[in-house]
């Protein structure tokens, strides 16, 4: 039962690559914005059902068995010290996601609400693209401490971000760029892919300190 999963699982990271370099591949041909709309319909919808039974699969098995392939080791943590990671990153992931998803909340249409239609940049999304990814890996990561899943923290590291992360440099952000044009190249430039530039925000929150004191002398 445990090999069937994980083969079930290998098919659908494939797939998902599959769809991502089908969509790039089409996006290509540069058709425009409305093309760009229509294809959107499709690409969505159909990456998300992969992604959604790679992880019931994946959840499935790890509750099931922790351990099922040989060459996984064990988590050799207590119990309390899992559970005060565990709480730890999912309390990060919701500051991170939860933000970034109120943030497309009226601004999607289409088969399953997936596919947007005005550019964000506002909140979270002025310290990163991706929160909602983010939030996402760290909620995986969380779940895995939280449960000692060694195989779901495997399976999410080599399975899952690399294929999600594929799909949003190679599909997603050429989309949003067929869609939004020059504003979202500068922002694109502007802005992270998944992690903020602390030192830089640091940086640029002092500037505007000192701007505001100088103004106040």
């Amino acid at each position: 039962m445990a090999i069937k999963s994980v083969f079930f699982q290998i098919y659908c990271v494939l797939s998902l690559y599959f769809v991502t370099i089908v969509g790039r591949r089409i996006l290509n041909r540069g058709e425009g914005f409305n093309y760009t709309r229509r294809l959107a319909r499709f690409i969505h919808p159909i990456y998300a059902f992969g992604l959604v039974g790679f992880m019931i699969s994946t959840f499935i098995m790890a509750h099931k068995s922790p351990y099922p392939l040989p060459f996984l080791p064990e988590f050799n943590i207590s119990r309390p010290l899992s559970l005060t990671i565990s709480r730890l990153l999912f309390l990060l992931a919701a500051v991170v996601g939860l933000p970034g998803i109120a943030g497309l909340a009226n601004r999607r249409v289409g088969p399953l609400r997936l596919m947007t239609e005005k550019f964000v940049k506002g909140g979270i999304r002025r310290y990163l693209r991706n929160p909602m990814s983010l939030g996402g890996y760290l909620f995986l990561v969380a779940y895995s401490i939280r449960f000692l899943s060694t195989y779901l923290l495997f399976a999410t590291f080599i399975g899952l971000i690399p294929a999600h992360i594929f799909y949003l440099k190679t599909y997603e952000e050429k989309e949003l760029e067929l869609k939004f044009g020059e504003e979202y190249l500068k922002y694109k430039k502007e802005v992270p892919f998944l992690l903020p530039r602390i030192k830089k925000r640091r940086k640029a929150a002092e500037n505007r300190k000192r701007l505001g004191e100088n103004r106040n002398r």
